[in-house]
């Protein structure tokens, strides 16, 4: 027991002050850490998705969709077609060019119509020509948010 006599003669050791101020540095380290670690894992937040309401039908041969509300992000110019609003037909994205929707965007209320002969979407029934029978695909896109993907029968 010799060589345990040796700590008790020498008595020398850390303060008590010191002791705690480690014990909590260690702690808020561990805390630091975990809260990284966890928030880290949660990642980025999600962009909201756009929850613009439309309808699509059969109108005499020719497919309308029409604006029925507006989303959160919604202008008050209405949804452009140059970058907010994308429409396909079978997978083709069609042509905006024929749309004049007060010459600003697609506003709740208005509009479009899908005919054939290239195919392509106008703001006037008049404008297009009736779709043959058969079920097409449609896709709207707004602010990259897919509103509507289903098939819609022509009669």
């Amino acid at each position: 027991m010799i060589s345990n006599k040796i700590f008790v003669e020498n008595r020398e050791a850390i303060s008590a002050v010191i002791g705690v101020i480690l014990m909590v540095a260690i702690t808020v380290a561990i805390a630091a850490t975990t809260f990284i670690y966890f928030t880290g894992m949660l990642g980025a937040p999600q962009e909201e998705a756009e929850n613009a309401a439309i309808s699509v039908l059969n109108d005499n041969g020719k497919i309308k969709i029409t604006l029925v509300s507006g989303g959160d992000n919604l202008p008050s110019t209405g949804y452009s077609f140059l970058n907010s609003v994308t429409i396909r037909l079978n997978g083709t994205i069609l042509d905006e060019t024929g749309i004049n929707v007060g010459n600003t965007g697609w506003d709740i209320g208005e509009s479009l119509f899908i005919g054939d002969v290239i195919p392509v979407i106008d703001d006037l029934s008049s404008d297009v020509t009736q779709l043959g029978v058969g079920d097409y695909s449609i896709t709207v896109t707004i602010i990259k948010t897919v509103i509507y993907d289903d098939i819609v029968t022509v009669i």
